[in-house]
């Protein structure tokens, strides 16, 4: 925009005034208040009808006050107007020409799903060459997260089962009972399907609570079944079956005590817990009657025959 100084100042129009009225009319606009939604707060700011979307005849008709404001007149009149290209800034990362796209999405918007659509439509055209494309948001910090959540599930997994081993000194036991973290996938699965949430970071957090919990329910069990094979010198079969019917109690009240205590965090909806909240609550029930009846057949099928073992062995000590 070139002002026409003749015009101008017959009209009284200065390059300042000029310049605050397009700026509050297509830039940032006049702050008028906020308004709130819950904990998100909106800016209102009063703009130019064709802010947003204006065409060079439509700034060439904006009209612009002038003798004081007494009226208005076209900009066209007092000034030329001339469509041209030009960097308004340019940004580098890491030393690169950067280029940011943005957006934001409904709050009941899967965002893993648009990006994954986004890369699905982009992927079918070609770039020119010397640009390379990279996505930013919840996928680049999902992709920075995960490598380092997998290497602390590895180390948790390591973790019980050297605690497993120390607690029944048998590697048989420990093996069976860390084969069992893989019923916790059921579990988790059907609460994410069920409820419809996105398997974000939570949820891998949710299922290593999940682990701890199944874990713990399998001890519950086992170690009264070794007591009773030990003790009462019951047979597999025996020992887990009664084991199973003296344990299901507790195993059914802790689980349920664990799945009712995280439903505030799925009825508060919240993105970053709620599926957190949905993985532990759906995998403990599910993963309940998986130990009920999976794990007593399973350590059944593993240790039958044992018992005789057992005793040729103690009787060889006595020897």
């Amino acid at each position: 925009v070139t002002l026409d100084e003749d015009a101008a100042s017959r009209l009284g129009v200065t390059n300042t005034g000029l310049e605050l009225t397009m700026a509050m009319r297509y830039g940032a606009g006049t702050a008028v208040g906020t308004v709130w939604d819950g904990d998100y707060d909106t800016n209102v700011v009063l703009k130019s009808t064709h802010a947003d979307s204006a065409t060079t005849a439509d700034v060439m008709d904006e009209p612009v006050p002038v003798l004081g404001g007494l009226t208005s007149v076209p900009l066209r009149q007092i000034a030329k107007v001339e469509p041209m290209w030009k960097d308004g800034q340019i940004v580098r990362r890491n030393g690169v020409r950067t280029i940011t796209v943005s957006a934001e999405v409904d709050r009941d918007c899967n965002v893993t799903a648009k990006t994954t659509e986004i890369q699905q439509l982009i992927s079918k055209r070609t770039l020119p060459d010397g640009v390379t494309l990279s996505y930013g948001g919840e996928a680049d910090e999902n992709a920075e997260t995960q490598p380092r959540l997998a290497a602390g599930l590895a180390i948790a997994v390591v973790i019980i089962f050297f605690i497993l081993l120390w607690h029944f000194h048998k590697i048989s036991t420990s093996v069976l009972m860390l084969s069992s973290l893989l019923l916790c996938i059921f579990g988790a699965a059907a609460g994410v399907l069920i409820q419809g949430v996105d398997l974000s970071v939570t949820s891998i957090l949710g299922v290593i609570s999940l682990m701890g919990i199944l874990v713990r329910n399998g001890i519950i069990m086992f170690d009264y079944a070794e007591e009773l094979r030990t003790n009462e010198h019951m047979t597999a079969h025996e020992a887990i079956f009664h084991s199973a019917q003296r344990r299901m109690r507790p195993i059914v009240l802790t689980s349920a005590a664990a799945s009712m205590g995280v439903i505030p965090m799925i009825l508060g909806g919240s993105g970053l817990w709620m599926p957190m909240g949905t993985v532990i609550c759906y995998g403990t029930l599910i993963t309940m009657v998986f130990i009920l009846t999976i794990l007593p057949v399973a350590y059944w099928l593993m240790m039958s025959g044992s018992t005789r073992r057992r005793e040729a062995s103690e009787q060889l000590e006595k020897q």
